[in-house]
């Protein structure tokens, strides 16, 4: 008799082996990933300024350099074993699914709190000209292509590994997840500066926050972190979505 899979909050507790980095490596990963972010719509503001794809097409090539970085500076067999890039434990269609109805719940949870039914920041600028292809198509690179594979990389393939091997399984999930709530309210959410205080928190950097929180949960729990660039686009997918009914 084959034996009994653990449940989801062990598996989630279950540390997998120290990555072949170091939490200092992690740290600089995650600064770089922001350098790239800001330095990227710098160049989008001199070169391609005052179309509203200038930070959407900033914002896409800032996330496949993270994702370049990764594959750049850890290419060693052992390296890229430790990323854990193989397909989760779990059917592709049940875990867009289950991530999908997870962004959801969060937006219902955003309505209720701020009474507000907006665009995510980096959406924004869609809201210049919701008529114009051009921003959209670098939208849709954005959300399910640029963001879940370079930040899923920075922060569920190299970062959260390091800071659970560091100060432990649950601490060090939600270590990551503040991060990147942090990451994105510097990032992004100066597109969201005329919003309320309340509002600029939550999305700002509540949100992001447990989005990351999902997505460490996903990373933690299939022991991939493809499963976290599925479900980050998922969630990219709802907001697409979302953003799409508000302009319609």
């Amino acid at each position: 008799m084959s034996a009994e899979r653990p449940g989801l909050l062990k598996r989630i507790a279950t540390l997998e082996s120290s990555p072949p980095w170091s939490l200092g490596f992690a740290l600089l990963a995650i600064v770089l990933a922001f350098v790239a972010v800001v330095a990227a719509a710098a160049f989008a503001e001199v070169w391609v300024g005052g179309r509203p794809a200038a930070l959407l097409i900033a914002w896409t090539l800032a996330g496949l350099v993270m994702a370049m970085f990764v594959f750049q500076w850890r290419r060693a067999e052992k390296d890229r074993a430790a990323l854990r890039l193989g397909p989760p434990r779990i059917t592709l269609p049940l875990l867009i699914v289950l991530n999908l109805g997870l962004a959801m719940l969060l937006d219902l949870l955003s309505l209720a709190i701020t009474g507000q039914f907006v665009p995510l920041p980096e959406l924004l600028p869609l809201a210049q000209a919701p008529g114009d292809a051009f921003a959209w198509v670098f939208a849709v690179l954005l959300m399910l292509v640029a963001q879940p594979l370079g930040e899923e990389l920075v922060f569920r393939g190299i970062a959260q590994p390091a800071l659970r091997a560091a100060l432990g399984a649950w601490p060090g999930l939600l270590a990551a997840a503040l991060a990147y709530g942090a990451f994105h309210m510097l990032a992004y959410t100066p597109q969201y500066a005329d919003a309320n205080a309340n509002a600029f928190l939550w999305f700002g950097l509540i949100l992001p926050a447990l989005d990351g929180l999902v997505f460490g949960v996903n990373r933690a729990a299939t022991g991939s972190t493809r499963a976290a660039m599925i479900a980050h686009a998922a969630f990219g997918l709802f907001a697409l979505l979302k953003v799409a009914f508000i302009f319609s």
